[in-house]
């Protein structure tokens, strides 16, 4: 058990089939891996198993947990063996002794439940998880909208423009944690304010986006009041709709639908192949947003978590 010595070993590493592989090569150019990050289990020249983790680039810690593979030809009670073994050496080699245990994520087919080969697939990592002290967190449904897909006209309710000044979408991203229905959040605000909270989406995801701030957008009524927002983005694979919300006052008024419409327009403007967007599977108003404006439930996805 060991980590890659470096890219000349990523051909060994993507032994194990998994849709990042075609991604790792660029992110260890970008930062956003490290060589001493990606784990791996081998018997002579075969792998076994493998785990790595990922960060923002210009981070100096793993923030997510993304890869987490077994070999699927072994053995049930050798492929959860094996796994845990692996996952706690690199743990321990990987990790800043007293820091939190970064979170893992699994994507998966959206009928994974359904058909035996996937459902043991995500099970046996589950498996892993659970034997290391992790727990289920939440699982998110993976959205696409997809060129060719109708656009909704602008409804005339509502009128768009820019954030004002460097505060005003923290103002509003604290002021929509009321009542919020997304599982992060609502553990953020068990440990932290609304505004701290708000401050730390802010600075460590929103900001840290390569794309132009020009694309994001305050909805506001007639008279100016603020509605919502949304924040079209670039995460460095895709186009995305990173953040998307209705103020608390405003809810259940539809403008939920206006506001998606704004932000997949400004992304389509761009002639992008395509818009990733991603909710809790729990948050029904929101997912029910995404599916009337014509995005796709392509996949789910397993979040974990250490306590």
């Amino acid at each position: 058990m060991r980590p890659i010595t470096g890219r000349e070993e990523l051909d060994l590493f993507s032994q194990l089939p998994y849709f990042l592989n075609e991604e790792l090569a660029d992110d260890l150019v970008q930062g956003r891996r490290r060589p001493g990050w990606m784990w791996m289990a081998l018997r002579g020249d075969r792998l076994l198993a493998r785990a790595a983790w990922w960060c923002r680039p210009g981070d100096d810690t793993p923030v997510l947990l993304d890869i987490l593979d077994v070999d699927d030809d072994l053995p049930a009670a050798d492929r959860v063996e094996i796994g845990v073994r692996l996952l706690r050496a690199a743990m321990s080699a990987t990790l800043p002794s007293g820091s939190p245990t970064p979170e893992y994520g699994r994507s998966t087919p959206p009928d994974w439940r359904d058909r035996d080969d996937t459902r043991r697939v995500v099970q046996d990592r589950m498996t892993i998880l659970e034997r290391t002290g992790a727990t289920l967190f939440v699982e998110r449904l993976r959205l696409e909208w997809r060129p060719g897909t109708p656009i909704p006209e602008p409804s005339g309710r509502l009128a768009f423009r820019s954030p004002r000044g460097g505060t005003e979408l923290q103002d509003l991203m604290t002021r929509v944690l009321d009542g919020t229905l997304d599982a992060h959040s609502r553990h953020d605000l068990t440990e932290m304010s609304p505004r701290a909270a708000a401050t730390r989406h802010y600075e460590e995801e929103l900001a840290r986006y390569p794309s132009p701030r020009d694309w994001w957008r305050i909805a506001v009524l007639p008279d100016g009041e603020p509605v919502g927002f949304v924040v079209p983005a670039h995460n460095g694979y895709n186009p995305i709709i990173a953040y998307l919300a209705v103020l608390p006052e405003h809810r259940g008024n539809g403008h939920i639908d206006d506001i998606l419409a704004e932000g997949t327009r400004i992304l389509a403007r761009q002639g992008v192949p395509r818009v990733r967007a991603a909710t809790d599977l729990g948050n029904v108003p929101m997912a029910n947003a995404f599916r009337r404006a014509g995005y796709v439930n392509f996949g789910q996805e397993i979040n974990m978590t250490w306590t």
